[in-house]
């Protein structure tokens, strides 16, 4: 079943500048896509315009079967609210509230979003938490945590919302290199738990690792697709060729 379908979407900003130009994807449920490619080739805005963060041109994407936006024209408020809630969204700089406590930043979304009782909100926190790792850490505040403890919070409040599909753009990025491995691995038991996932990475071994399928962006469109050990391991398009050209060679 197709968690995500996006055909044909085109995204240009104020200035003119084009940033997306016909991006067509699907996504089925409990797979992962991995994205990759160099800076400023739409990766992070392919995703914000998937969880309503970016507004699209043309193009039409679809979550869970509903419209979210069919042929540029985007759907009531209501509808679009409803969309929302199947996505979670976790951010390169964590985005967590400093002045919450690590139990509170899980605890109040629950809370504000999905109407829940605080007892039950605190609850399902909790074991959360515990999945993360953090259970010692719930009354700490972000500023008293590593990175990589910060980016395992991030990820438990999405996961709190009982996403249909976790989108990560680029998790690791703002992390140390010793701190990256611990985000690496609780992504990859979410992939072992079915999470359907859209990862946009710049860890190129961690994308042919964990991707049922992988697509390569350049200058907003899908420049190369298909299976993430093919293309990894044996790119066939120049550009790709010289995109991993340092990784191929380690």
């Amino acid at each position: 079943m197709s968690i995500i379908s996006v055909q044909n979407i085109k995204k240009s900003f104020s200035d003119g500048v084009s940033v997306l130009n016909g991006i067509s994807f699907e996504v089925n449920e409990g797979q992962v896509l991995g994205i990759i490619g160099p800076s400023g080739s739409g990766k992070s805005t392919l995703l914000r315009c998937i969880c309503q963060l970016e507004k699209i041109d043309s193009g039409t994407i679809q979550i869970c079967g509903e419209n979210l936006v069919k042929d540029g024209k985007y759907s009531d408020k209501d509808s679009l609210r409803t969309i929302a809630l199947k996505l979670g969204f976790v951010f390169q700089n964590f985005n967590l509230f400093p002045h919450y406590s690590v139990l509170k930043n899980v605890v109040d979304p629950q809370v504000s979003v999905l109407k829940i009782p605080h007892k039950t909100a605190v609850e399902n926190a909790r074991h959360i938490l515990a999945r993360m790792g953090l259970s010692e850490k719930e009354n700490s505040y972000p500023c008293e945590l590593s990175g990589g403890q910060q980016q395992r919070v991030s990820i438990a409040r999405a996961l709190a919302l009982k996403p249909m599909v976790l989108l990560f753009d680029e998790p690791t990025s703002a992390l140390d290199p010793e701190l990256t491995g611990e985000i690496l691995e609780v992504i990859r038991q979410l992939a072992k738990e079915k999470m359907t996932m859209i990862v946009v990475t710049h860890e190129m071994a961690f994308a042919r690792d964990i991707s049922d399928e992988l697509i390569f962006m350049e200058n907003g469109v899908v420049e190369s697709r298909g299976n993430p050990y093919e293309l990894i391991n044996n790119p066939q398009s120049s550009r790709m060729k010289d995109f991993l050209k340092r990784f191929n060679e380690k």
